[in-house]
């Protein structure tokens, strides 16, 4: 199906982007087919770019109780520590919803055991019916801290849960908390009758709570990434009849357009190290290339130059000095990444059909790849190579465009089940072991999670 034809290019060069459809009957934006007509000749190109869907299902919260029992887990990648809950008394509707969100936090970041007696333990009150007085002491050997807050609504109690989960994983392991992270998604409510998907963006709390829709004009939307100050996203829009990145506050519901190039743009994601430096692929100058782009003045330096390929899915390392992407100039997706100083660029993958989808944090990079099997989820380290990786999900489980957590331990991905996309957590320090989905939903397809870093 046709989304969209480009302006001539030098009056030889037509490029056409095309939606495939997978062999199982999925649509997806799979590949972007790139044609070149010169003086009578043709070209074909491809690269790889997924979206997906559709998330169901919510794991269980830990009863609340003035003793909480010892909960078995079984641990392949850390040891936990013991912590306990036993010491605080929760009254009134308020207190209850603060200690039930500060145990699904602590129970779901990895790094605890919940027992009745702990080496982490924190104690003292919460109280109130909508607002909620909290006075709270967390204590570990040889050290503690005293939590004295008060919230006026349910949204900051539960706020303030976040803010205090958070504040014991980085006291008591000096890691960073995923509690008051959030979701960016795209929801698919259906598709038109010529077959394009009705798609939306979504924000909501890493829990599934506080559920915020931010477009409405129902136009297919590929890959949000998130801005570094946690409230901006980056997404691919179909909404003027081809592919080209906005940019949405999630507090204000703002959209703007942010590339005004001729033909395509998408994978925008900002910098780690300076959110006004944007990788992006565009188009504008032939065939889909990746570019670094200076968003006050849009001024644009070109990171690669090949000529019968494509890029795509750009993501940045940590330090923000070098860029993993997707390109098809071995004639399948593979992964590679360019030095942002020297437009140097190295392959990383040298196996399988398809490693598409990667993103990277402190501890690798993670990416969907595709070896005689559906689609699974696999971290590697950048300076090894595929000596060093390993997967997370099983190989006969098709899970797709996995975005890493702040922490840089867990993963989000979508997962196929049926003719259903789904997002669940993953742990990539117990290797993939007892994934969850991170909150329910009873209709539509969810796709292209992606989690705020």
């Amino acid at each position: 199906m046709n989304i969209a034809k480009e302006t001539r290019l030098n009056a030889a060069v037509t490029l056409s982007y095309t939606l495939k459809k997978r062999v199982d009957g999925v649509h997806i934006l799979e590949l972007i087919v790139i044609q070149y007509r010169a003086i009578m000749k043709f070209y074909l190109l491809s690269f790889c770019f997924a979206v997906m869907a559709a998330v169901l299902g919510a794991p269980q919260v830990m009863a609340q109780g003035a003793n909480p029992p010892v909960i078995d887990v079984t641990v392949q990648g850390v040891a936990r520590q013991s912590l306990t809950l036993s010491g605080v008394t929760a009254n009134g509707a308020g207190g209850q919803t603060f200690l039930k969100t500060l145990q699904n936090d602590l129970q779901r970041c990895g790094w605890y055991r919940l027992a009745a007696n702990g080496q982490v333990k924190v104690s003292g009150s919460v109280s109130g019916a909508a607002g909620v007085t909290e006075g709270l002491s967390v204590a570990w050997p040889g050290k503690r801290f005293a939590w004295n807050r008060a919230a006026v609504d349910t949204n900051q109690v539960r706020r303030h849960a976040h803010e205090l989960a958070d504040a014991i994983v980085n006291a008591t392991t000096g890691e960073t908390g995923i509690a008051q992270s959030k979701f960016a998604m795209v929801f698919q409510s259906g598709t038109r009758q010529s077959g394009q998907a009705i798609q939306d963006l979504y924000v909501c709390d890493y829990d599934g709570q506080n559920l915020k829709r931010i477009t409405n004009d129902g136009s297919p939307i590929v890959g949000p990434r998130w801005g570094t100050d946690g409230r901006t996203v980056y997404f691919t829009s179909y909404r003027l009849g081809y592919a080209t990145v906005f940019r949405a506050d999630t507090r204000t519901g703002a959209v703007e357009r942010l590339a005004n190039f001729r033909g395509l743009s998408t994978g925008a994601v900002p910098s780690p190290t300076n959110p006004n430096k944007l990788a992006i692929i565009l188009s504008h100058q032939g065939n889909p290339e990746l570019y670094v782009m200076d968003v006050p003045t849009k001024k644009l330096t070109r990171l690669t130059r090949t000529t019968l390929a494509a890029e795509a899915s750009p993501c940045w390392s940590p330090d923000g000095k070098q860029i993993c992407y997707v390109s098809d100039v071995s004639k399948t997706p593979q992964l590679y990444i360019v030095d942002v100083a020297t437009a140097q660029s190295r392959r990383l993958t040298l196996k399988g059909g398809e490693n598409v989808q990667p993103d990277w944090s402190k501890n690798g990079i993670v990416f969907a790849t595709r070896r005689g099997a559906p689609y699974r989820i696999a971290v590697m380290d950048p300076a090894v190579g595929e000596r060093s990786l390993r997967y997370l999900t099983p190989v006969n489980e098709q899970y797709e465009s996995p975005s890493w957590a702040p922490d840089g331990r867990h993963v989000l991905a979508a997962r196929k089940q049926g003719k259903t996309y789904s997002v669940w957590v993953l742990d990539a320090a117990e290797k993939g072991a007892a994934p969850y989905k991170p909150f329910s939903s009873n209709a539509g397809q969810w796709l292209s999670p992606a989690w705020s870093r």
